[in-house]
């Protein structure tokens, strides 16, 4: 969803826009080699940035995704980015819950 949006978000003359669609597109490249390196095995480092990314922390993967996802929707607040970031978001959220531990 944030790649998608990231490069319908590209489609417009704005340059505030096209950054932080940009920005979604990385941000979407980034989840997946963090989350599912399986889609990337023919990028060499993919299992590299996956391992080091298991041996983080739930709270710091948590605030990662939602940096991520909050830095497109600081250039541009639209209806496009806050769709496409909400996933990325909503999984920073998740990881944090994580971090918080049983009740």
């Amino acid at each position: 969803a944030c790649a998608f949006a990231g490069l319908w978000n590209c489609v417009t003359i704005n340059p505030l826009n096209i950054a932080a669609g940009v920005w979604m597109m990385l941000n979407a490249f980034v989840l997946f080699l963090c989350e599912a390196p399986f889609c990337c095995q023919f990028i060499e480092f993919a299992n590299a940035v996956s391992a080091r990314a298991d041996k983080l922390r739930p709270w710091q993967k948590a605030a990662f995704y939602c940096g991520m996802a909050v830095f497109p929707v600081m250039l541009s607040l639209t209806l496009t980015t806050l769709f496409g970031n909400a996933i990325a978001f909503a999984t920073g959220v998740l990881y944090g819950l994580s971090a918080l531990g049983k009740k």
